[in-house]
Formats: C-alpha cells, structure tokens, sequence
C-alpha cells in the first residue's frame, strides 16, 4: 500500500496510508504533542466539495435518498423522470399579526393553517403573488366573517395533504362550521357581500376535489349566480367601480368559463346575462388579480360552453346564426396584455373556445345526416388551433402562477393532438403534471387520464369529443 510521509509539529515523522479502497474515504489524523494537551483533532480530508442536505426537498427524492434542486413546482429529477413532484416552496416569514387574532382568546382561528393559507394556497388563486387579495388582505374579512375562516382553513387541511381521497378530519371538520356559519350570515342583515361570494367558491373549490367524479360544486354555483345577481342589480353604474364588486364578478366569470358547459341544459338558469354583460362592459380592460384583463373573453367562452352543450345534449336545436355570433366574438376579442406570458395565455383561452365550438359543431353534425353544411369546420383547421394552442402554453415557464390556469384550454388542444404530434403530446403530459404539482388538485390529473384515453381512441381510428367523453363516464371535472 503506497505511503505519505508528512511532519508534525515535534519533527517526528506520521505515516499515513494514501491507498483509498472503492468506496472508503480517509480522515486525516493529526496527532498534536504539546505538553500542556492530549487532545486529538480530526480534519475531514474528503475530495471535491461538501454535499449539504436538501432540507425542502420534495418527497420523491427523500424517498429515494438523493438530492433534489428543491426547484418549483417541479424538481429536475421528477421532470426528467416524468413523475408528480411533491417539491414546496419555502413558507415567508410570518409577519403580520392582527389585534383581533390575540384580542379574542376563544377564537377558532388555527394559526398553522391560517399561515398556510396566506403564504402558500391562496397564491394558487392569482396570476401574481405580490397582488393578492385573497392573501393578507383578506384578513380584514376573516374578522368579519367566521364562515370564510372556516373555509380557507377547511381547503388549506386539504391542500397540504395534496386533498386525498379520505379529507383529513380537520377538513371535513371545518367544512362543516363553513357551512353552518355561512347559513347564519346569509340571514344577517348586514351581511358582507365579498366575503360570502370568497367563501362560496371556497366551498366549491373543496367539494370539487372530493373523490366523486360527479361533484363540481353545482350548488354552490348556483348560489354565487344568485349573490352576482343580486349584487350586480343593487349596483348602479358608479358602484361598479367597486373593487369588491369587481373582484367578485371576476372570480364568476372565471369560474362560470369553467364550468357552464357541466351544467345540464334542463337545470333552472339563475344567471342574468343581461347584467353581466352591462357590468363586464363597464369593467373594460380592468386588471382583476385572478386573471388580469380578458373579463370579456371569458364571458364569450362561458357563453360558448353553454351552447356547446346544449347542441351535444339536443343536436336539433343547433343554432346557425348564434354559431356565427360566437364565433365572430372570438375572432374580433381583443385586449393589450401587460406581459407576453398573458399574452400567450389569452391566445391559448381564445383557441380552446374556437376549438370548443368546432367540435361541438362537428360532433352534432355527426349526429344529422341531413345537417351536413358548408359550416363545418375542417378538421386542419382545428388540429391548427390546437397546436397552436400548446405551443403558446408552453411558451409559459413552469415556474410562472400561470400555470394555474392552463389545465381547461390544454385538456381542450391536447385531446385533439395526433399520433405524429408524438413530442407535443409529451409537453402536454409533462405540463398536466407540472400543475398538478403545483395546486395539487386532483382534477388535473384526471384531465390528464381523459387525454392517454382520448389519444388511445384517436390512434385506434375512433376520435372522440373530450366533453362527450367525459360525459359518457358520468365525469364532471372543474379545472382551472
């Protein structure tokens, strides 16, 4: 075995073995001989730099025991690897206290998941962390309105427990206090409008992330059509400019895009268009928190999806002439964004609706041998829209709150992908997981089992309509 000879500080030489064995490392010895000390210090002798352990990593790699990036939403290890990343961001630091959180001794305030909420889930609400609403400035609310503080508490349980299939206790727990309180505040005179619509969707948000398929929270959708309603009928044209009111009427509109082509035609239709319309027109270019500033698109596309299903359910009640209308309306929407990330984001938006609205037409005309018009959109033109309309989602960085709103308008482009678009099929896996990894609700990953399903149709020479897929399942999925 190969020596070293080094010197000590007596002048006596110390032999050491320089020979390392596969897998063994060395530590240096040095032997001190002061007459006053007997002590020994060891000094790691260890080639290339030290490894510090990965303290926020996600689960994947603790799992594995190696080191992960701690990037987000999703590590480079789990994207290589093609798997969901359970990966968190560092928590801020918990800086702001209110007088009424130490002020009442009994509150029912839980802290952690309060904490949890601010700094981590309501970010999944917004385009933009440093304009958040939902965050610290909703504290003002929480005060106000127990109903709300049982209902971000109840979500924030569910969420960091990636909302499993049996909801923690505290989950249900707080759901329940939520609903029983939101009854009392509803009778209560003075009563506040923002915070029962907030607590509302919150309510929605937790019942569609519930193991059944079939809940998408239709009640509590139909109770925040009521509350627009009657919000935007009280209002006259000044109070519009209301941010509460326009934050509200923000969050419906998204929400209605989302899901009004889940809603059966033969439901009672609480929704005023006439109101909404006037109101989204007063709103103009407004940048809403959620969102930004396509109030407009996202109403044409809530009103596409309510054709769309109402001719899926009774093709005979097509209508050529709203076709066009709609269809015209897509085409000429048009806003400035303040970045190119909406930019693509508005695009992908108005491609998901002109797809919608193709293949609902083509999927009805299927239907109606003796329907069979120049009106048909030819299937390029809809295979166009929907490449397209990945390769603008993917022009948004992983690591942008974008991403939180790109599952409808990818299960919509994705599903209509042939087999030779093999690579683009892969960005729209990777992507679903992405958000997935993200905002952890479990819709998007059933949004990505309807695409391998709907790909396996296409490839087998059976093309399907993804809504109608879904529906033949008994599915009813809110993303977004």
């Amino acid at each position: 075995m190969p020596l070293l000879n080094a010197k000590n500080n007596t002048g006596r030489t110390v032999y050491l073995a320089a020979h390392v064995l596969p897998g063994l490392r060395f530590k240096q010895v040095i032997v001190s001989s002061s007459l006053h000390e007997s002590t020994r210090q060891e000094h790691e002798s260890l080639a290339g730099p030290r490894r510090n352990k990965s303290k926020l990593g996600c689960r994947e790699c603790k799992a594995k025991r190696v080191k992960c990036d701690e990037a987000y939403p999703t590590c480079k290890r789990c994207q290589r690897q093609g798997i969901v990343c359970s990966s968190a961001p560092r928590l801020t630091q918990w800086q702001i206290e209110t007088p009424w959180l130490s002020l009442q001794p009994n509150t029912s305030v839980n802290r952690r998941l309060l904490q949890y909420w601010l700094e981590k889930v309501s970010q999944t609400l917004v385009i933009d962390p440093e304009n958040n609403p939902f965050s610290f400035p909703a504290l003002e609310y929480i005060s106000q309105s127990s109903a709300l503080l049982h209902a971000i508490q109840s979500v924030s349980a569910s969420h960091e427990q990636y909302f499993p299939a049996n909801a923690p206790i505290i989950a249900l727990e707080e759901r329940g206090k939520a609903i029983a309180c939101l009854r009392k505040e509803i009778n209560q005179s003075q009563h506040v409008p923002y915070a029962l619509f907030l607590t509302i969707m919150l309510l929605a948000l937790a019942q569609s992330a519930d193991s059944d398929t079939k809940e998408y929270g239709k009640q509590h959708l139909f109770a925040a059509r009521t509350l627009i309603n009657s919000m935007l009928q009280e209002s006259s044209m000044l109070t519009t400019n209301d941010s509460a009111v326009r934050l509200c009427l923000g969050m419906y509109l998204y929400w209605d895009m989302c899901s009004s082509f889940l809603v059966d035609p033969c439901e009672p239709q609480a929704l005023n268009l006439v109101y909404i319309s006037k109101a989204v027109y007063r709103m103009g270019d407004w940048h809403h928190p959620m969102y930004g500033s396509c109030s407009g698109l996202l109403l044409i596309i809530a009103n596409v999806g309510r054709y769309c299903r109402q001719i899926l359910d009774m093709p005979q009640n097509r209508s050529l002439v709203q076709e066009a209308v709609l269809e015209a309306h897509l085409s000429t929407w048009t806003t400035t964004p303040p970045n190119p990330g909406l930019g693509h984001l508005y695009e992908a938006f108005r491609n998901h609706g002109l797809i919608f609205l193709y293949r609902s037409r083509a999927h009805a005309q299927s239907g109606c041998l003796a329907d069979r018009d120049m009106s048909e959109a030819p299937e390029s033109l809809i295979q166009q829209y929907a490449e397209e309309t990945v390769r603008h989602l993917m022009q948004i960085p992983e690591s942008s709150y974008y991403l939180n709103f790109q599952s409808l308008p990818l299960l919509t482009a994705g599903s209509e992908l042939t087999e030779s678009n093999h690579f683009l099929r892969d960005q729209v896996r990777d992507r679903f997981r992405a958000i997935y990894s993200l905002n952890r609700f479990p819709a998007n990953l059933l949004a990505l089992q309807l695409v391998e399903e709907l790909w396996d149709a296409r490839d087998s020479g059976n093309p399907s309509f993804w809504l109608s897929h879904t529906l033949q399942k008994d599915w009813r999925l809110l993303l977004g």
